[in-house]
């Protein structure tokens, strides 16, 4: 379904930016006031390039920003790996306990001959 909505509005977008380019297909002059550049180029030229300049760097923008959350993000990764570590060494711990409570054996005693072996 979201491939569907996906298509439609794709389609929907190149439709416009067709109509945009056949309706403003006349030259107009581009200038940087200061420098002493000047463009003859189609208007519709001047408004998609200007329209993907935006486009890239309100991406970059959003990038710059999301640094502290994927920083965050890497340090939680990180921990989760620590305490899942943490978990099985003492599920295995708990579960020398416990044989060794089957077996009448203390637990100092079991860690002492599992640290041994």
């Amino acid at each position: 379904m979201l491939k569907f909505i996906f298509w439609i509005l794709f389609i929907v977008v190149a439709l416009v930016v067709c109509a945009l380019s056949i309706a403003n297909r006349h030259d107009v002059a581009f200038s940087l006031d200061p420098l002493p550049f000047s463009f003859e180029l189609p208007l519709f030229a001047l408004l998609l390039f200007s329209a993907f300049v935006g486009l890239v760097l309100g991406s970059i923008v959003t990038w710059l920003k999301g640094s502290r959350t994927r920083s965050e993000y890497r340090h939680q990764r990180r921990e989760n790996a620590e305490l899942k570590g943490q978990n099985v060494k003492l599920n295995r711990d708990l579960e020398v306990a416990a044989d060794s409570s089957q077996n009448n054996v203390s637990p100092t005693a079991a860690k002492q001959i599992e640290h041994q072996g």
